[in-house]
């Protein structure tokens, strides 16, 4: 019933911004003369190009797209007008939309978000800009309206997006919206820049010399692209490297997937925000990594450790840490690596620390790695229903488990592996 409800309210909210298009083109449309049809071409021609292959971003929902066309946007809010922004806006946004064969509700749906971003974020700027209407743009004087109206794209045209996906996926609001929020900011502060200055050598008899700041515009969208294609490469590297450790051991394999499902589930139940859920879960995937530095013996051995042998395997979190410490994509997560055998009464390894002192992320590997352990066969013993795995993680709840989260682990256990408490 409920995702009826969601169902219904995603729907009508797509068509409310849809519809939106038709009332904003009308608005729009008295910009348009014969004598303006050069420039509208040049404008429909460059921006299109702005939007030809955006940058995909993977995502837990999906994929994401950013393309260049914040740049132009703005750039045509400035020289064109709110009323020429929109329209241009609105016919590239067709012509992309059907070149790329989306659905149509997907193609007004775009165009009535962008119309609303460019009229609100334009009045905006119109609003606070203080140099005379003959000058287009006042790089000290109009600084701030040109901040502002930046601002208030970016934040209306990620907004209007990420409600729709929030509805679609029953997903929080605000873990959508600040998914990769510094990364995509610093990008759209750069296209800004470039914006303001090529409205301020724009010539609407000569609009080719704005074609000068097209190898710019390409140069950070390119970084921005070599920025995630680095951290995918690194992410899909070490992910191998960790089903590699696991498969050295027949008890162990496909472990580190387990965990790493397990933490991420747990993150949610817990309303953690996306990121912090997409971290957690690429640190259960390397969470052993530093097992690379164990012997075979040590790790296959069928009898119980002596002390040496439990000192070489105590190092692994250590040096796991130590391997991903310096990779952007692993800065986080390998703090919950270094410390997902601590325990809450400062006995586990290897710093003893305690309770307050264990990141959360720890805490949640801790769980997730121990009923994945308690659950799987090891040359030591046989594999513990699930029952009396969830009975083990209840007895050393606020000793070796944080309490919070073993009560999370429960929850999803009952929702998605048929754990049923007696």
């Amino acid at each position: 019933m409920r995702n009826k409800v969601y169902d219904k309210i995603s729907s009508l909210y797509i068509f409310v911004i849809a519809f939106g298009t038709l009332p904003l083109l009308i608005y729009a449309y008295p910009w348009f003369s014969v004598d303006r049809i050069p420039e509208m071409l040049f404008w429909i021609v460059l921006n299109t190009a702005a939007e030809h292959r955006p940058l995909l971003i993977r995502k837990y929902d999906g994929v994401s797209e950013i393309s260049l066309s914040f740049a132009t946007h703005l750039c045509m809010l400035i020289l064109l007008g709110i009323r020429g922004a929109i329209l241009i806006a609105v016919i590239t946004t067709l012509i992309i939309e059907i070149l790329s064969k989306k659905p149509y509700y997907k193609a007004f749906f775009n165009t009535g978000q962008y119309s609303l971003t460019l009229l609100i974020s334009g009045s905006l700027f119109y609003w606070l800009k203080l140099s005379p209407e003959n000058i287009t743009l006042d790089l000290v004087m109009d600084m701030p309206a040109l901040i502002a109206g930046a601002c208030s794209y970016y934040f209306l045209n990620v907004f209007f997006v990420s409600i729709a996906i929030s509805l679609t996926t029953k997903t929080p609001l605000r873990n959508i919206f600040l998914s990769d929020f510094k990364v995509i900011v610093g990008y759209y502060l750069t296209l800004a820049a470039v914006s303001a200055a090529a409205s301020s050598i724009y010539n609407p008899e000569r609009p080719y010399i704005i074609l000068l700041m097209v190898p710019p515009l390409i140069m950070i969208d390119q970084s921005l692209k070599r920025y995630y294609s680095l951290r995918d490469e690194a992410i899909e590297t070490l992910k191998v490297l960790a089903e590699v450790i696991d498969a050295r051991d027949d008890y162990t394999a496909s472990h580190s997937a387990r965990v790493a499902e397990y933490a991420k589930k747990i993150a949610q139940q817990m309303r953690l925000p996306v990121d912090y859920a997409n971290i957690i879960e690429i640190a259960g995937k390397v969470h052993d990594l530093g097992k690379i530095g164990v012997q075979d013996h040590i790790l296959k051995k069928k009898g119980s450790l002596n002390s040496d042998e439990m000192e070489q395997i105590e190092k692994h979190t250590e040096i796991g840490y130590r391997l991903l410490k310096n990779l952007n994509p692993y800065k986080t997560g390998a703090i919950y690596v270094l410390y997902h055998h601590e325990r809450i009464d400062g006995m586990g390894y290897p710093h003893r620390i305690s309770d307050n002192s264990i990141p959360l992320g720890a805490k949640i590997l801790s769980v997730a790695d121990s009923y994945d352990a308690m659950t799987s066969d090891r040359p030591y013993r046989k594999a513990l229903t699930q029952a009396q795995a969830v009975d083990e993680l209840k007895r050393c709840s606020g000793t070796q488990f944080d309490p919070k989260v073993v009560q999370s682990f429960i929850e999803v256990l009952k929702r998605d592996y048929d754990y049923k408490e007696e």
